[in-house]
């Protein structure tokens, strides 16, 4: 299993400047592993906004405190937001989409995507294949838009909404 410490965040700078309506500012944040590539890399300086009280949108890329059982250093985490609390996520159809509520996802955003023919495993990302699983109300389902090197919600499970704390800006 990759280990989960390789896509933690590093926060690198602090708030540069206040926002209303249950945002708190923007902070800068430095991408430490490959899971949300192409489109962020390693190293790559990001923009968040930070929010409190955080409404899920499907799309949304944000920073979170994961769950104890997600990495063991607790650090920050990137990922986008696939499906939110009570619909139902599931891969694949026969074009190997992702599905929310039986409606496949438009993903330009992939990067390398996991293997068709791998078994799903409950606690290994490996396979591309996963559910169906239903999201428990408030909660949201994410993936790293690099699904070959991110353990995510797929193998881990949902993450209470309460968890996120920014969303990163023009993803």
């Amino acid at each position: 299993m990759r280990r989960l410490v390789s896509m933690a965040l590093i926060v690198v700078l602090a708030g540069v400047s206040a926002c209303g309506g249950g945002e708190a500012g923007t902070e800068q944040f430095t991408q430490g592993g490959g899971s949300m590539e192409p489109g962020i890399k390693p190293g790559q300086v990001i923009s968040a906004r930070q929010v409190t009280g955080y409404e899920p949108k499907h799309g949304d890329v944000v920073l979170f405190h994961p769950p104890a059982e997600w990495s063991a250093k607790g650090s920050p985490m990137l990922k986008r937001v696939l499906a939110v609390g009570g619909e139902v996520v599931a891969c694949c159809t026969v074009e190997g989409k992702v599905t929310v509520n039986g409606v496949p996802l438009d993903e330009p955003y992939l990067g390398e995507d996991g293997p068709l023919d791998v078994e799903p495993n409950p606690r290994s990302c490996g396979s591309r294949r996963f559910g169906p699983l239903k999201v428990p109300e408030g909660s949201v389902f994410l993936a790293g838009d690099h699904r070959a090197a991110s353990n995510d919600s797929r193998c881990l499970g949902a993450v209470p909404a309460s968890a996120v704390f920014a969303v990163v800006s023009n993803n």
